[in-house]
């Protein structure tokens, strides 16, 4: 079904960002029927009034705008467009303090998207001013540009402070202190042009809900992935869908370590040392240490996969140059393989399912599931499955005055960063809680 890549791709260079108010325009005209497409129904806005009044505030020269979104499905960026374009305007309308002008903002993204993503991405990210970002390298350029976007640009900026997909709505984890960085950073501009705006940080948080009959497309789900794992049927008639993705979850956990207790020699456990297992078969194939967080080491083998996968010197290189060229890029897929294991491995749980739950809980877990199988295949993100209508729930949180944090940023940076994304973190937490208050399980 996946065909391994054995021939290297030349880099992308992408034009430097800038919004081009035609394009966002048309896109914009079109989100309706696109939405529909990617199955997505207009969001509904628990607390509206919190993001309107964060954008009035920002179209007024009164403060400079980070809307920090939570990333825990694949889809959570095309949610924030649907949700900026056409969600926020009509509920600004409808509490009376309606939005002038063009409701957009600059979107930061991993550098790495492009290399994955088809050419539509390519195409319209640079002209929707989108701003990459490299999560391993040292990356000057785009920080200064992000930095003068947040700075100075016509929109806010947003971006996901969880740097990555997390797999759980409900649940939050760790947050890069980037995010609270570039805020600080931005504060310093504007104390040093003595400009008077505050610095906000807007955090959001993504939700989706499904129509009761999502439940017999889930069912089938279970059905397609118990066939692919070797489980027919349920071992008793009529099982409840949380002892078929317990069931589920516990087979796919005995095949990943039945498959590393064969290909590495090791003896995992449980799914840490599955974890630990697919991350050192990974980071063999380009002589990488096996240390630190796995964030951070997923960051670093990937960042040395795409580097073979995608190179500058093609032109350059001799016949055999070529040809070997070409090995190392098949072994950077394969490499890959086990880092797109890893990477879901780190974020989710196969076993602990909830034996009673709610229809979304279970969608995530299912969703995820069939993550995991098609990653195992040979797939990516990408491939995530897209089998249900979507009803999404964006709740903003209070606004963060990064201001407060301004004397003790200036007596101990990092205490600062420290402070600043624990809060962010609460924030979210207060958010998920604000959600279950109106959708109660």
């Amino acid at each position: 079904m996946y065909t391994p890549q054995t021939e290297p791709v030349r880099t992308l260079t992408l034009p430097e960002p800038k919004v081009n108010r035609a394009v966002v325009r048309f896109f914009r005209a079109i989100m309706h029927p696109f939405a529909r497409i990617i199955k997505f129904r207009l969001p509904v806005i628990l607390h509206p009034e919190r993001m309107v009044d964060s954008w009035h505030a920002f179209n007024a020269g009164k403060i400079r705008l980070l809307v920090g979104f939570r990333h825990a499905y694949g889809d959570d960026p095309q949610m924030m467009v649907y949700t900026i374009h056409k969600a926020l305007p009509r509920y600004a309308k409808k509490i009376g303090r309606p939005l002038r002008g063009l409701t957009h903002v600059h979107f930061v993204y991993g550098a790495e998207v492009p290399l994955w993503s088809g050419s539509f991405v390519r195409w319209v990210l640079p002209k929707a001013g989108a701003l990459p970002v490299n999560h391993v390298k040292m990356d000057s350029p785009g920080m200064n540009r992000i930095r003068n976007v947040l700075s100075h640009g016509n929109y806010p900026l947003a971006l996901a402070p969880e740097g990555h997909v997390t797999h759980s709505s409900e649940t939050v984890e760790e947050l890069e202190s980037g995010t609270a960085r570039f805020c600080f950073w931005c504060m310093e501009d504007l104390e040093r042009e003595n400009r008077k705006e505050d610095m906000v940080f807007l955090p959001v948080s993504i939700h989706y809900r499904y129509h009761p009959r999502a439940e017999k497309q889930l069912a089938r789900m279970l059905t397609d992935m118990e066939k692919e794992t070797g489980l027919s049927r349920p071992e008793t008639g009529g099982a409840d869908t949380g002892s078929r993705l317990a069931r589920l979850g516990k087979t796919l956990l005995d095949q990943l370590d039945a498959f590393y207790r064969e290909e590495q020699g090791s003896l995992p456990e449980n799914q840490a040392s599955v974890l630990e297992a697919a991350l050192r078969a990974c980071e063999r194939f380009f002589a990488l240490p096996h240390d630190g967080a796995p964030s951070n080491r997923i960051y670093r083998v990937r960042s040395a996969a795409w580097d073979r996968l995608f190179r500058s010197d093609i032109d350059s290189l001799t016949p055999l140059g070529s040809a070997l060229a070409g090995r190392e890029s098949g072994e950077a897929w394969y490499a890959m393989r086990h880092l797109e294991t890893a990477s879901i491995l780190h974020q989710m749980s196969l076993t602990a399912i909830p034996e009673r739950s709610t229809l979304e809980v279970y969608i995530e877990i299912a969703n995820n599931f069939f993550d995991l199988v098609e990653r195992l295949k040979g797939g990516t993100l990408k491939n995530r499955a897209n089998r249900f209508m979507k009803y999404p729930v964006i709740v903003p949180g209070t606004p963060v005055i990064m201001n407060e944090y301004r004397e003790l940023y200036r007596n101990d940076k990092r205490a600062a960063l420290d402070k600043a994304t624990t809060r962010f973190r609460d924030s979210y937490l207060e958010c998920i809680r604000e959600y279950r208050e109106a959708y109660p399980r």
